[in-house]
């Protein structure tokens, strides 16, 4: 039998209904302003707040699902009806959010994702439904274990207060958001009154060198300061479990999040270590999954571990994935010789941008191109040190005839990639001519990644190494030259 939503799904599809007019609600809030809040800025307030609400109305009342044998079933549309019949064997994550202000009612919000779905949205999302809707399809989407093959004690993992205040204060999340803030005046700066602007610079072409550094480091101790407490209150009580051969990944204090996957379904496992990280010896964990369902700080693969001892790693995370080998596995790195070729390819390229720039600068502002060649010359030094890095952490392993682990360096940051063949979309190795004398190959892994496809490339491998992935990746082509 269709059932409706509850009625408290209402005001959660207006707020999603909001989010797609956001930035016009703001153009809109700002021209009031400036307008002294005209009768036409509130004509067209009104509007868009009310053509919300008549959409987020028309949605709910048209929305229905039911939870038949096979399949879940969602009826939507007005004048278009649509039905979507998603087989519960099709499910590759169950997305579960209970807001702080749905939990006395018993209800959440449930995103179900296939991997044959279109988007970061979800194949279908259920607004403030009870909890028994999750459990219900949890039981469906499961195939029955036999009782020979039974865990008697399944894995799991909590993290400690001390790891997660570890976690989110190694993290370089405070850099993307300056980058918003200073995105966010770029893009705002024509809508703010040209009174409010001349009197800001006027203070501060006032202050003292020293005042406007120290505003400087204020606002980076802000933007520090919220990324910590947004990744406290993200992975608070984080748990990762596993129950009939699913991950379950639970998180958050405002927000309660839970994630869960089968095992089946993982197509790589990702280890990540920052340059402050690797400092204190301290690894991410990640799962590359077909689907949006999840989120990091950073991207959108399922955390299973937010932060572990590097030398624990291994030994932590083989219960929750068998495949992973017990012990890390040990990489062969590219050749010396080869480093130098990251550091030619980033400074060339960074070199042509900056190198236009000068000459742009020496013709409009010949007085500020010592200062222009000072910061130029800091940043090509600062991408060089970026190859090297970049260089020495590059290096590939052939665990067994299953299971190959590759490793790479991108702006500070390692990455190992764990993956089961079967689950590589492409395995692809080039070379051109002038590095054939040399003896050297590209590698390149076609992962899949959410709806998208993620290429994981190792440069400049001996063509040793590179034909040994090859004939790993497929023996059948083992007589076959580059």
């Amino acid at each position: 039998m269709p059932k409706h939503l509850p009625l408290l799904a209402l005001p959660l599809i207006l707020i999603q209904e909001l989010k797609t007019w956001f930035f016009l609600l703001v153009l809109i809030l700002v021209n009031s302003w400036r307008d002294h809040f005209a009768w036409y800025s509130w004509l067209g307030l009104g509007a868009v707040l009310g053509g919300s609400l008549l959409f987020a109305g028309v949605r709910y009342w048209r929305f229905t699902y039911a939870l038949t044998p096979q399949a879940l079933t969602i009826t939507s549309g007005l004048f278009i009806r649509k039905a979507r019949h998603i087989p519960y064997a099709n499910i590759q994550t169950l997305h579960r959010q209970q807001w702080f202000f749905l939990q006395p009612f018993g209800l959440e919000s449930l995103s179900v994702e296939t991997s044959g779905q279109d988007g970061k949205a979800g194949e279908a999302t259920l607004f403030a439904v009870p909890l028994s809707v999750a459990e219900d399809i949890e039981s469906r989407r499961h195939s029955p274990v036999p009782t020979a093959q039974a865990q008697p004690t399944r894995p799991y993992y909590r993290i400690s207060p001390r790891d997660l205040n570890r976690y989110a204060l190694t993290s370089l999340g405070f850099l993307p958001l300056l980058a918003v803030l200073f995105g966010a005046y770029g893009k705002f700066d024509d809508l703010l009154p040209d009174a409010w602007k001349q009197r800001a610079f006027s203070n501060l072409a006032h202050l003292a060198i020293l005042a406007i550094v120290g505003l400087a480091l204020f606002i980076v101790f802000l933007s520090i300061l919220a990324s910590y407490l947004n990744l406290v209150q993200r992975y608070y009580h984080f748990t990762l479990e596993e129950n009939e051969n699913t991950l379950i990944a639970t998180r958050g204090l405002f927000k309660r999040t839970t994630v869960s996957v089968r095992r089946t379904r993982i197509q790589a496992a990702r280890l990540r270590q920052s340059i402050i990280r690797q400092a204190l010896h301290l690894t991410t964990v990640q799962a590359l999954v077909a689907s949006n369902a999840s989120d990091d700080e950073k991207d959108n693969d399922l955390v299973l571990m937010p932060v572990v001892a590097t030398a624990q790693t291994w030994t932590m995370m083989h219960p929750f994935l068998p495949w992973l080998p017990a012990m890390p596995p040990t990489f062969t790195p590219i050749p010396r010789s080869s480093h130098w070729y990251y550091i030619r390819n980033i400074v060339s390229g960074n070199g042509l941008i900056i190198g236009l720039a000068l000459v742009g600068l020496g013709y409009f502002a010949r007085q500020w191109l010592w200062l222009g060649t000072i910061v130029a010359g800091s940043w090509l030094l600062f991408v060089a040190l970026q190859g090297r890095y970049a260089a020495k952490q590059a290096g590939v392993a052939i665990i067994d005839d299953h299971r190959l682990a590759i490793q790479t360096g991108s702006w500070w940051t390692r990455t190992q990639y764990v993956v089961r063949r079967e689950n590589i979309q492409a395995c692809a190795v080039t070379t051109s001519l002038w590095l054939v004398p040399k003896h050297r190959c590209h590698v390149t892994l076609n992962l899949r990644s959410g709806d998208s496809n993620q290429k994981v490339t190792v440069r400049y491998l001996d063509t040793t190494a590179a034909r040994a992935i090859r004939d790993w990746f497929r023996p059948a082509d083992t007589g076959q030259h580059f």
